[in-house]
């Protein structure tokens, strides 16, 4: 053994599997002190207490955090890296990207924790832009108002998901869980309906949504569409219907709009999906909109999925986007 072993050793690169675990390896900082350079804040939601079959999303937020030091290992080394999927040279060192940890939740309280959620989203956006890692899809109501809140006018929202979650006051689950967040933004003065765009829909509705769709403007793409036009065509109509007459636009991923075989680490999987290369290729679309100012990613289960495929896939449609749109 060296008689040199306590001198300092040359730092060497750090790897994926090792060292703290925030997102693309990110500096932690306050939603309150974010430099005024940075370009995302990440916010995780640990919070599944709005599901209605089973439960695992709370652990969703550090999953997609200890998947995305794989993005990182490369994108953050010097020089950057290619990635060959998009044919893009990328950089994470020309980003400032700050982990804001995770906003204060309750668990089973779901008025307390939306009201924390909503509070810690607005805090970020008026600084970055933010970008939440879910939890349960309730979460994506008091996300949107934190963002709506934090800017002026009317918001659009593009919804990727296998289920529209327009559920409205029901008998079992009541205003407020994660079959309503859709409905709940339709309420807010910032959202509506008629800038609603969905891409994904399939399996089973209640029997009046083709009459919601109808009246209301909601723009669909079921997940029928997707397969007989192609992601990008329904992306780009997403886009569009989204960001006419609005002056900004959330996108809200649900895990679940990607078929069970590419991601069933999920709490209400459904056949029939999205393959994980249709997720990547909206991901690309989406980047390059730039009307779109939040995101979020929700309802990975990491329990659910012994092969860590769901956040794995997760980290890099969040990774796909970033890259289109900042690097």
């Amino acid at each position: 053994m060296p008689n040199d072993i306590t001198k300092p050793q040359s730092r060497l690169p750090e790897t994926a599997f090792g060292g703290i675990n925030t997102f693309l390896g990110a500096d932690i900082a306050d939603p309150e002190q974010l430099p005024a350079n940075t370009h995302i804040g990440v916010i995780g939601v640990p919070f599944d207490g709005a599901v209605s079959r089973r439960p695992g999303t709370r652990y969703g937020p550090s999953a997609l955090r200890a998947a995305s030091a794989w993005q990182d290992h490369f994108g953050g080394q010097s020089g950057g890296t290619y990635n060959v999927d998009t044919d893009q040279h990328i950089n994470y060192n020309d980003l400032v990207i700050r982990d804001c940890g995770d906003a204060p939740t309750v668990p089973n309280d779901v008025e307390r924790t939306r009201d924390q959620v909503a509070a810690y989203v607005q805090s970020v956006a008026e600084s970055a832009f933010p970008v939440v890692l879910g939890g349960d899809h309730y979460i994506t109501y008091p996300s949107f108002a934190g963002f709506a809140n934090s800017v002026e006018g009317d918001v659009g929202l593009i919804h990727l998901d296998a289920h529209s979650d327009t559920m409205d006051d029901e008998t079992l689950y009541g205003p407020h869980w994660h079959g309503s967040p859709m409905a709940r933004i339709d309420d807010l003065p910032q959202g509506g309906y008629e800038n609603h765009a969905m891409v994904g829909i399939r399996a089973y509705e209640r029997a009046g949504f083709p009459d919601l769709v109808t009246e209301t403007g909601l723009d669909v793409n079921y997940a029928r569409d997707v397969r007989e036009n192609g992601i990008r065509t329904c992306i780009e109509e997403a886009i569009d219907h989204a960001t006419t007459g609005t002056d900004h636009v959330y996108l809200t991923v649900d895990i679940d709009v990607v078929d069970p075989s590419f991601a069933p680490g999920t709490g209400t999987p459904e056949p029939g999906g999205l393959t994980s290369t249709d997720l990547l290729t909206a991901m690309d679309a989406l980047g390059r909109c730039s009307a779109i100012g939040a995101m979020d990613l929700m309802e990975v289960a990491p329990r659910l999925d012994p092969t860590d495929t769901t956040q794995m896939l997760g980290s890099m449609a969040i990774a796909r986007f970033i890259e289109s749109r900042f690097c």
